[in-house]
């Protein structure tokens, strides 16, 4: 029977019409679910293809420590709320998803994966209130800044600052869509130890870029050139993650971490 199913997917139609009602991707030890709708074509297909946040994935699985209290900011379907609880072995993970239609599925996932990850279905920004939240087609372009061929939302947010005072994370993974320009400044961020955040040029220019750098500069946290990959930026305040193996794309993204860096295959 596995034989005629894998010679019938060769037809395109027939393969089309199998990858439209797959429902579960596998990112190495971690099995996300992802239908269509809510997650759009482009998310899908990146989950195929071993594509879905794995720089972000493979290194929140190595600055991640036993016992760490995570705050995980943009958690999408919650790949990286997921590795943050497989290698805090038991520490608290906190994500946020501003997307109504995505927080949920974070949720789901975690459960499915076997790990205690408490989403809030909130938004993060500078200040405390009801804020206009961006919703594109595709949820990782999704953002509480305007953009074209956007549908606005009302939805709740909280204070960064007050989330940080409230959960003191030793980690915190950051990919909120051109924010993070705003909040690191006015924020006691002395319990974090090590810190990745997508930046988003894009949205905030060059300039804010290096003022999100300064920002974290100034609150103690070193950037650690190495692990940085494209826009993901890796900082910490005691320079130990330098011993960390940079992510290489070719590897597993959320395998098992062995002792010499590299992940181990599910």
């Amino acid at each position: 029977m596995a034989a005629w199913r894998d010679l019938a997917l060769r037809a395109p139609i027939l393969k089309q019409w199998h990858e439209h009602r797959q429902r579960e991707f596998a990112v190495g030890d971690i099995v996300l679910e992802a239908p269509r709708p809510p997650v759009s074509k482009s998310v899908r297909k990146s989950l195929r293809r071993n594509a879905y946040e794995p720089a972000e994935a493979y290194l929140v699985r190595r600055l991640v420590r036993p016992g760490d209290t995570v705050l995980d900011l943009g958690s999408g379907l919650g790949l990286t709320c997921i590795a943050a609880a497989k290698a805090s072995s038991g520490g608290r993970v906190v994500g946020y998803e501003a997307d109504p239609a995505i927080a949920p599925l974070a949720e789901k996932n975690a459960r499915r994966n076997g790990v205690q990850v408490e989403i809030r279905n909130r938004a993060v920004a500078r200040d405390k209130g009801v804020c206009e939240f961006h919703v594109r087609r595709s949820f990782t372009a999704s953002s509480v800044l305007p953009s074209k061929r956007s549908k606005p939302i009302l939805i709740e947010a909280d204070a960064f600052r007050d989330v940080v005072d409230e959960i003191q994370p030793q980690v915190i993974a950051c990919d909120v869509e051109g924010i993070e320009k705003d909040v690191f400044s006015s924020t006691n961020l002395s319990s974090v130890q090590r810190l990745v955040v997508e930046v988003h040029p894009e949205a905030i220019g060059l300039v804010g870029v290096l003022k999100c750098v300064q920002d974290l500069a100034d609150a103690g946290l070193s950037l650690v050139p190495p692990l940085c990959v494209g826009q993901v930026l890796v900082f910490d305040r005691d320079g130990s993650s330098s011993t960390i193996e940079p992510f290489r794309s070719h590897r597993p993204v959320a395998g098992n971490p062995s002792a010499n860096g590299r992940a181990d295959v599910a």
